[in-house]
């Protein structure tokens, strides 16, 4: 099963297109960084692009669906829900399979809105939403299925509820390894999670967790979001058992501070 990038969707080689999916590339490799203002500038020059394209349905939201991602990743919640409310309501009822996945992807970053809040049920309703969208796009809707199931794990996780997260995990990393590799971010996420869900007490899950960042940093950088996501996670663990000598510990381990990480 080959690797299926979200863009693959749009099929046309013209030049306008190419510029845009070279745009959307940069914007991606921008968040992947941590550079969002420069993602944020590609993806608003991208949205005027898309305009103009042929498939434009399908490139216009995919820059909606794109700035609410990044505006999740820098907690700006009112943006986030802005683009992926837009995204979502023209979206919503589309029956081609381009669109259809498109909005699974809306529904899986939105739920972080959700979460946000603490309304984990409604945050499990569309993301079980998404995964059955997703199914139903068999071998296409594989990857983005994988990123979904990744995401419900980790609410699975907070909730206490590691039986489901391992679960769940167990089948992400199966998909994760047919579709993007083993080295790559999205799977190592998943591996660390699945380690973290594993251990018995408390102060074991918190050491593991610790490992997994340390290996995610390395490997991915310190800015890329899913460290940043990790870090927040393990930092608001610490706070919740009242250690804030091991916060103030971690913060200089990790090289990062507290208000950078929304904790």
């Amino acid at each position: 099963m080959s690797q299926k990038h979200l863009t693959d969707a749009i099929e046309s080689k013209d030049h306008d297109t190419k510029m845009w999916k070279s745009r959307i590339s940069a914007a991606k490799g921008a968040y992947q960084q941590g550079e969002f203002r420069q993602c944020e500038t590609l993806l608003f020059r991208a949205i005027e692009q898309a305009k103009q394209l042929k498939d434009r349905d399908f490139a216009v939201n995919a820059c909606h669906v794109g700035l609410g991602a990044m505006y999740i990743a820098t907690e700006k919640w009112k943006d986030a829900e802005k683009h992926l409310d837009q995204a979502m309501h023209a979206l919503a009822g589309s029956s081609e399979p381009a669109l259809r996945e498109l909005y699974a992807v809306a529904l899986r970053f939105h739920s972080q809105i959700y979460l946000e809040r603490e309304d984990h049920a409604s945050a499990e309703r569309e993301l079980r939403q998404a995964m059955l969208i997703l199914e139903d796009l068999n071998e296409d809707g594989a990857v983005q299925l994988a990123y979904v199931m990744s995401d419900l794990a980790v609410m699975y996780v907070v909730d206490g509820k590691l039986s489901d997260a391992r679960d769940l995990l167990f089948s992400c990393m199966e998909l994760l390894e047919l579709t993007v590799g083993s080295g790559s971010a999205e799977y190592m996420r998943a591996s660390m999670i699945y380690s973290v869900c594993r251990q018995e007490g408390v102060e074991d899950l918190l050491t593991q967790g610790e490992d997994g960042i340390y290996a995610m940093q390395y490997q991915l950088g310190q800015k890329h979001p899913n460290v940043v996501r990790a870090l927040r996670w393990y930092l608001k663990k610490l706070m919740e058992l009242g250690e804030t000598d091991k916060v103030r510990e971690a913060q200089k381990r990790f090289d990062m501070h507290a208000e950078k990480l929304g904790v």
